[in-house]
């Protein structure tokens, strides 16, 4: 028996988006069946407003009754605008953060509850901070902590680097910050670290009770670490098949990877009717 989903909750990036970052016509007219069936389509990543609602825009996810999850699940908001749920992290937190950045020679930036992007680095502005504050669309701020309100807070903080820069510091960040927050890698060039229950699963969980949906009736994919809690609390977790080897094992089912619609694939075989 086809289990009747209500809910697909969608990573972006080498998920639903190609490694061109364009969606594909099966991936779209797949969600697009979807809304068309009354299935809720949420968006689910670790980027921030403004890089996720024009891909919500261009696929038909409007309006209050909408929804979509950034900043890793440090926010929910519908798509008229308005936010539902968020989680941010304190000054205390933020000035800490930057020490540890300053005492390790580390590049950063982090972001605010506006999808602002702030960094203090003054010799060198390492290339995944440019590129998180392009994709934000919402400018690159240099300012110090000082050079803040005492009561800035913010939704996420990233270390930046190499992929073998990070993989060397992996563990010293985590041993810093695990106790207190959630550590994980989002991508190519980003560490990141969030409120310790901010995470996809707890935010699909959030979002599902709102809406009087059950887990089970809800479906997600995804390729990274960061997709795991959402993945392993769903009715149907589905791994892409270009995803870490930790994700397929956790997940129900593998679909074709991000080059070949794997998206449309799975929506199409689970959940239209």
């Amino acid at each position: 028996m086809m289990m009747d989903y209500k809910l697909i909750a969608l990573d972006m990036d080498d998920t639903l988006l190609n490694s061109e970052k364009i969606i594909s016509q099966r991936n779209k007219a797949a969600i697009v069946k979807a809304l068309q069936q009354g299935i809720k389509v949420v968006l689910c990543s670790g980027r921030t407003h403004n890089a996720v609602v024009k891909y919500a825009d261009d696929l038909g996810i409007k309006g209050a009754d909408q929804y979509m999850i950034t900043n890793g699940g440090a926010i929910i908001e519908n798509l008229a605008g308005e936010i539902v749920f968020q989680r941010t992290m304190t000054n205390e937190f933020y000035r800490e953060f930057v020490q540890f950045i300053k005492d390790n020679d580390l590049h950063y930036n982090v972001v605010d509850n506006r999808g602002y992007t702030y960094t203090s680095s003054r010799d060198l502005i390492d290339k995944y901070t440019v590129m998180q504050a392009y994709e934000n669309d919402n400018g690159l701020y240099l300012k110090e902590p000082d050079d803040l309100p005492s009561d800035f807070e913010i939704v996420k903080a990233i270390i930046n680097g190499s992929e073998a820069k990070l993989d060397a510091i992996s563990e010293m960040v985590h041993q810093r910050f695990d106790r207190d927050y959630f550590v994980v890698r989002t991508g190519v060039g980003f560490l990141e670290i969030f409120p310790k229950d901010v995470n996809k699963g707890e935010a699909v969980k959030n979002l599902a009770k709102k809406l009087d949906i059950k887990l089970d009736q809800v479906m997600a994919m995804g390729d990274r670490d960061n997709d795991i809690p959402m993945l392993k609390i769903v009715g149907k977790g589905v791994a892409m098949g270009n995803a870490m080897p930790g994700v397929k094992e956790v997940s129900d089912y593998v679909t074709s990877d991000c080059n070949h619609s794997g998206v449309g694939e799975a929506i199409e075989k689970f959940a239209l009717k």
